[in-house]
């Protein structure tokens, strides 16, 4: 089993827009990939940070409404999201609502039994003085471990005994 957990993001960052995104490769085939990041009540399993996840409306697919209880930068809230897009096992397209708001994808490409997950974010707050906050240095770099945290751990949860590698993006959103 191997892990190269020593990875590194690429936090994009054109005219303060709070894009970031990151790869994630991992030795599985990419529809096994998609399906464990459309079974979002699972996120918490994976994704630190996520407290929960309620599904509100609709099967997992374009138009699901979903619930989810959130902790960032030290703080408890809820935002509510909708799949907009889901194309097995290639695209996931989604929007979100609530104390951060955002619209966020993950493209998928299959190389027989290797992934490759292109994970992009945009990321804004309702609250003006913590926007502000998010466009520093320090909150970049928080958002950055973060998302190593988070992909590292996917890339742990689907591989098994398989390898993940998590690194940066090239291209915009």
């Amino acid at each position: 089993m191997v892990y190269n957990l020593n990875v590194s993001v690429t936090i994009l960052n054109k005219k303060g827009t709070g894009v970031i995104g990151a790869r994630l490769f991992v030795s599985v085939p990419a529809w096994e990939l998609y399906e464990v990041v459309l079974d979002i009540r699972n996120f918490p399993r994976w994704a630190p940070g996520i407290q929960h996840v309620e599904v509100v409306k609709g099967p997992p697919g374009p138009g699901m409404i979903s619930e989810w209880e959130v902790s960032f930068l030290g703080l408890k809230r809820k935002i509510s999201s909708v799949l907009k897009e889901a194309e097995r096992p290639t695209l996931l397209r989604w929007t979100y609502e609530g104390f951060i708001r955002g619209r966020g994808q993950c493209v998928l490409k299959d190389w027989g039994d290797i992934a490759l997950a292109e994970f992009r974010m945009e990321l804004h707050t309702a609250e003006p003085a913590l926007e502000r906050l998010l466009r520093t240095p320090v909150a970049r770099s928080a958002a950055t471990r973060h998302l190593k945290r988070t992909l590292a751990c996917l890339g742990q949860v689907v591989s098994g005994d398989g390898e993940a590698r998590v690194g940066p993006l090239e291209g915009d959103f």
